[in-house]
């Protein structure tokens, strides 16, 4: 009899202990305020917050020094992508989560390991807007951004400067501010004389960028899912050139893509999305 009973005991310990939910680290202090630079209009708005807050890679969370964090002019859709390691086009919700930009300021506790920090922001996000998410994989039309038949045509990412070159004269300096320049008014011209040959058109460029990133960026233009299939490790430099002329042909961005030694074939593509369970549209007082 008393063997049943210390075995009841054990297997009860045994259950609780396997049914206690696990405690997500959290931030030291943190402040979530609504955003002191908010730009009103829309479209500016959700351009200037992914200049803002989405220059980091997925999921990367950049900090000051070893100790602090501060995420500004985010709206809680990129906040929610940056937490869970995904894209803003993989994040499932209505459609005011980019209506409104926060700046965040939080205090990591000493000896944190950078991997913690995006479940410190998943529990900020949790305790602040009331979020509650679910991941989910979805399948339906999209595209595998994949080499084209005569292999890539892309140049690698330049290398960073010497060390050497931080150490500048005054003089040095003012020069390869004018050299700055002089290549930023050229790339102007150039682009004027393009409008005049094929009208209003588009570009995007990027100094370093991975094949990964790129099909993410190729989302908002293909407006479907774009899932990279390239096999390329490497970072590359990249400029991506679009217009709308039907009487100038190679305006597209499947044309685009192509001049770069790849192609956008339409596929079934898996994506993984986190969907939004709630949230709350303005944070609870700090």
């Amino acid at each position: 009899m008393r063997y049943v009973v210390c075995s009841a005991i054990v297997l009860s310990c045994i259950t609780s202990w396997a049914q206690t939910p696990t405690v997500k680290p959290q931030f030291e202090v943190a402040t979530v305020k609504p955003a002191v630079n908010n730009w009103k209009t829309p479209r500016t708005t959700s351009f200037v917050r992914e200049l803002a807050c989405v220059g980091q890679r997925p999921g990367e969370i950049p900090t000051r020094g070893t100790d602090r964090v501060r995420l500004q002019n985010c709206s809680l859709l990129n906040l929610i992508a940056t937490a869970y390691g995904v894209r803003t086009t993989q994040v499932s919700g209505p459609d005011w989560l980019s209506d409104q930009g926060f700046d965040v300021e939080a205090k990591v506790p000493d000896g944190t390991p950078k991997e913690a920090l995006n479940a410190m922001l998943q529990s900020l996000l949790e305790e602040r807007f009331g979020l509650k998410v679910h991941r989910d994989t979805k399948t339906g039309p999209g595209f595998a951004l994949v080499i084209g038949k005569d292999g890539p045509k892309l140049a690698s990412a330049a290398p960073p400067p010497p060390p050497a070159a931080k150490g500048l004269t005054e003089d040095e300096q003012k020069a390869q501010t004018e050299q700055l320049k002089a290549k930023l008014q050229k790339q102007v011209q150039a682009d004027r004389e393009r409008s005049q040959e094929v009208g209003p058109h588009s570009y995007q460029g990027w100094s370093a960028i991975t094949m990964d990133e790129l099909a993410a960026q190729l989302v908002k233009t293909a407006r479907a899912p774009v899932v990279d299939q390239t096999g390329l490790t490497g970072e590359y430099k990249v400029r991506i050139e679009t217009w709308q002329n039907p009487d100038v042909p190679g305006g597209s961005i499947f044309d685009a893509v192509e001049k770069l030694g790849l192609k956008l074939e339409p596929r079934k593509v898996s994506v993984e999305t986190v969907v939004v369970d709630q949230a709350s549209r303005m944070p609870s007082e700090n």
